[in-house]
């Protein structure tokens, strides 16, 4: 118990630190300038180091202590790539549906409902369409890697039949982008554009409680079939 408030708080230290330097006048400058300069090496590090942050808290709620996920190292990598690609993805989107609805010269009322209008559109199109494959990809990594770090060397095939779509369709995509990704990214893009990668990577913080949690609803459901058959 004491090692898990232990770690309970160094990682707690930790993320006001990062927070600390995002926020605080003194840093917040330096954060912008190398955003601006190195967007795609600071989207792999705010994500290898904050998206694994929020699995290690989602390991940490599901078995109550802390440990490290099997394959860490390479799945920091994985989590730093994704980084690299929401930053490409993110001004894509955001470059497209703007430069699209500025073409057909669509406006809906005020200055800030054109700017909510935007930043929602943006969200909608980017999770529908990105989003879906990008989260298929990430559940085909993360099995892989946990499958050749127990020594096995699975088959695209095999691969593929490890996964439960079924909970990946009826979840992740039906539930969690129209209730958390969709309005998440909607409030992200209507921040500046140095800020929208960092933000993303804490909300895969809040995504990995979420999954802890609907995964414990999912087992007591299979439990309670169980036991009424």
């Amino acid at each position: 118990m004491k090692r898990a408030i232990i770690g309970d708080m160094i990682w707690l230290l930790l993320l006001l630190v990062i927070t600390a330097f995002f926020v605080l006048p003194q840093t917040q400058l330096v954060f912008i300038q190398w955003t601006s300069s190195y967007p795609y090496w600071m989207g792999f590090i705010k994500f290898a180091i904050l998206a694994t942050m929020g699995e290690l808290l989602a390991l940490r709620l599901a078995n109550r202590t802390w440990k490290f996920p099997d394959g860490l190292i390479y799945k920091i990598l994985v989590w730093g790539m994704i980084g690299v690609l929401i930053t490409f993805m993110f001004a894509f989107y955001s470059t497209g549906v703007s430069t699209m609805i500025e073409q057909r010269n669509i406006t809906v009322g005020n200055e800030l409902l054109s700017k909510i209008f935007t930043a929602f559109l943006t969200s909608l199109t980017m999770n529908l369409t990105f989003g879906i494959v990008f989260m298929a990809m990430h559940r085909l990594s993360d099995t892989y890697i946990e499958m050749r770090v127990s020594h096995k060397q699975p088959s695209l095939t095999q691969l593929i039949e490890t996964i439960n779509w079924n909970a990946f369709i009826s979840f992740v995509v039906f539930k969690t982008i129209p209730l958390f990704w969709i309005p998440a990214h909607t409030i992200t893009f209507l921040l500046p554009a140095y800020y929208r990668v960092v933000v993303a990577a804490y909300l895969s913080i809040v995504l990995g409680v979420i999954l802890v949690y609907s995964q414990r609803i999912l087992q007591q459901k299979v439990k309670a079939e169980d036991i009424a058959e």
